[in-house]
């Protein structure tokens, strides 16, 4: 069945994705300029993060096809976008913290708050609970990872704001949402591509069809934008924790 995405939820994943560029692209900035960086890595910091992340996402947008164009043959595989840009922007990270010590400055001085905050992003995945109930993605995929998003995007500001104010507990409580976050996306991804279906729910057969809406616009821009970035900010909620639990007091600086 061709998947049918009625415009306001196209709309709401456009815009959606857009403000997750801008908000990560903000985060970066922001600590470019509190990093204590001399003008030009700064500034620098703040032009290869915004063509980074505008060139990322206009490529997912530009290259991601319509739901009207898909085969049957597309309809029943993942996509190569969705490990190309996965991994792609893997390596891009990984080059960029090899290569610039700008950035990994900038990285340490990330506000703690802020980066677990932004993902209230996150509760894009309302949008596959509608679909669901309009019959454009299975259940085994959307409940998981609609449900899951939604809890992830709700608590996002509601962490940053136990860590900025700096209540008890609260780095515990961000290490396991950061945890609970990962999990989320892990189940998602094995859920919409098929793979983890025979494990988790084992009454849906050996061989599980990806879920064909998440193969087109715009839908596609969540495993081939949304995703892949979630993941790492993640990942430097958890290095920024881990490092803050080592010196064993917080970063200041850093977490204002």
């Amino acid at each position: 069945m061709t998947p049918l995405i009625p415009w306001y939820i196209t709309a709401i994943v456009v815009t959606t994705s857009l403000f997750t560029a801008a908000a990560v692209w903000h985060l970066l900035a922001a600590a470019a300029g509190r990093s204590g960086l001399p003008d030009i890595p700064a500034r620098r910091v703040r032009i290869g993060t915004a063509v980074i992340l505008f060139s990322w996402l206009g490529a997912a947008l530009l290259l991601a096809p319509s739901a009207g164009s898909l085969t049957p043959e597309d309809r029943a595989s993942l996509s190569p976008l969705i490990p190309l840009f996965g991994i792609g922007s893997a390596l891009i990270a990984l080059a960029a913290l090899r290569l610039s010590p700008a950035f990994r400055r900038t990285l340490g001085a990330v506000s703690l708050p802020a980066v677990h905050a932004v993902q209230v992003y996150r509760l894009i995945g309302a949008v596959f609970v509608i679909l669901l109930a309009q019959r454009q993605l299975p259940a085994h995929f959307a409940l998981p990872a609609g449900w899951g998003d939604v809890a992830v995007g709700l608590a996002a500001p509601l962490v940053g704001l136990a860590l900025a104010r700096r209540l008890t507990g609260s780095r515990r409580l961000a290490a396991g949402w950061n945890l609970f976050g990962l999990v989320d996306l892990v189940v998602a991804v094995g859920m919409g591509t098929g793979y983890l279906a025979p494990l988790l729910l084992p009454e849906l057969g050996p061989r599980v069809p990806p879920a064909a809406a998440m193969g087109a616009f715009p839908l596609m821009l969540v495993p081939t934008f949304a995703v892949p970035l979630s993941i790492m900010l993640h990942v430097l909620g958890l290095a920024r924790l881990a490092g803050e639990v080592r010196t064993g007091m917080p970063k200041l600086a850093a977490s204002t």
